[in-house]
């Protein structure tokens, strides 16, 4: 019988084919969408699912011009790029953040399927949809988690990102460079975005351009950047899976610690978390999500209150310290944690520590462009999902949470 973390990657990797399937349409909509940009429109992401917003403002490898999540369109060039369902936010027609935007001028390109927006009787109102998963795919299911590990996140993040790369291409083949966000985790990150920054003395704040002055990059083919990321993000899960073993071994921890009533908690460093879990005291979680810091391990997880038998776990972002986690570990916690900078070299194997590998490194941002200084689209946020809910599958098995046959 396969492993939890087996099925719910085959489910990941489903998802990756028919999104390779649907690679023309989502080229389509990205040529359109940067019609609208270079005709003088802005892009912003609305917090229509709260998580969004965070997820793809200030973000490695996407545009510098972004207009904030609070901005008010009042241009019908304007690109509104947003999904219309959340984990548990379902009621499309009582959203007032996308109620508002009906009523604005902006074009609405929906991270989804047309049929979710249909209670709306909009029709003709949204410039495009993406295409996606139905919400309810995934594994195990709870009264108040159905399903318990979906795939609909990981779709909505993966088709975004596909999207906006060949949007940028699209900008890139009519002669216009977007202004790219390099990640401040590298050297010179803070410094090289602050250059393209006009600043004067006559008005304020300085936003960056949504485009170069005058800046060559070579034409890119339609589908060059969804391929490339879509392989990289391929190759990524592949890595993923072949973890199964350690994964199930997290599992065991977690339902251990639950069973026996210890705490079992997890800090996700990343734009997106703890937002994207649509979080709530209505219902019991199955995990504590502690604020997420993003290389302070003794900020990130309650330290002082955790003990033998209590379970943490840790995805960073930056190298992890390895006092912190001698510090977790001589308190007999047991601790799983991960970083893009890859294992510490001088961190021991240790009874109560497991390791895996999240499979991003350092810069985020996948895919080259010939000629600019920065790559495009991150995918940290993709395989951070993709490795959190083949975990939350593992711990559901040992839990003998209900199964649940995927939509």
């Amino acid at each position: 019988m396969s492993k939890p973390t087996e099925r719910y990657i085959s489910l990941i990797e489903r998802r990756i084919k028919t999104i390779r399937k649907d690679l023309p349409s989502l080229i389509e909509l990205g040529e359109r969408m940067a019609e609208n940009l270079i005709a003088g429109g802005n892009i912003f992401a609305p917090p229509v699912i709260e998580y969004w917003s965070d997820e793809y403002d200030l973000r490695a490898g996407n545009f510098m011009g972004l207009e904030s999540r609070n901005y008010v369109s009042n241009s019908e060039k304007d690109v509104a790029f947003f999904p219309v369902l959340g984990y548990r936010e379902r009621n499309v027609s009582e959203n007032k953040t996308l109620n508002t935007l009906i009523k604005s001028k902006a074009n609405l390109f929906v991270l989804g399927r047309k049929e979710d927006t249909q209670s709306l009787n909009s029709s003709g109102r949204f410039a495009g949809f993406t295409g996606g998963c139905d919400p309810n795919e995934g594994l195990y299911e709870t009264e108040t988690l159905c399903p318990f590990a979906p795939t609909l996140q990981f779709e909505q993040i993966v088709r975004g990102w596909v999207t906006t790369g060949e949007m940028i291409c699209a900008c890139i083949r009519q002669g216009k460079m977007p202004t790219i966000w390099l990640s401040v985790w590298l050297e010179g990150g803070w410094v090289r975005n602050n250059h393209f920054i006009k600043q004067d003395n006559l008005h304020g704040p300085w936003l960056p351009p949504m485009f170069h002055d005058n800046w060559y990059t070579p034409p890119l083919p339609a589908g060059y950047a969804g391929g490339e990321f879509l392989d990289a993000i391929e190759k990524s899960i592949k890595t993923i899976k072949n973890q199964a073993d350690i994964f199930g071994r997290i599992g065991q921890w977690l339902a251990e610690a639950k069973n026996k009533g210890h705490r079992a908690g997890a800090a996700i460093c990343g734009h997106c978390y703890p937002r994207i879990l649509e979080l709530s005291e209505e219902f019991n979680y199955p995990l504590e999500i502690w604020p997420p810091f993003n290389a302070d391990l003794n900020r990130a997880a309650p330290v002082e209150e955790l003990g033998k038998g209590d379970v943490a776990i840790y995805m960073g972002y930056g190298r992890v310290d390895t006092d912190a986690v001698w510090k977790i570990l001589d308190r007999g916690v047991r601790l799983i944690h991960t970083s893009p900078y890859g294992r510490l070299t001088n961190l021991q194997n240790h009874e109560n520590m497991l390791w895996f590998d999240l499979p991003w490194r350092p810069g985020d941002a996948i895919v080259d462009i010939p000629g600019y200084s920065a790559r495009i689209l991150p995918m940290s946020s993709s395989v951070q999902t993709a490795a959190y809910f083949a975990i939350l599958s593992e711990m559901a098995e040992c839990l003998g949470v209900r199964q649940r046959n995927s939509a």
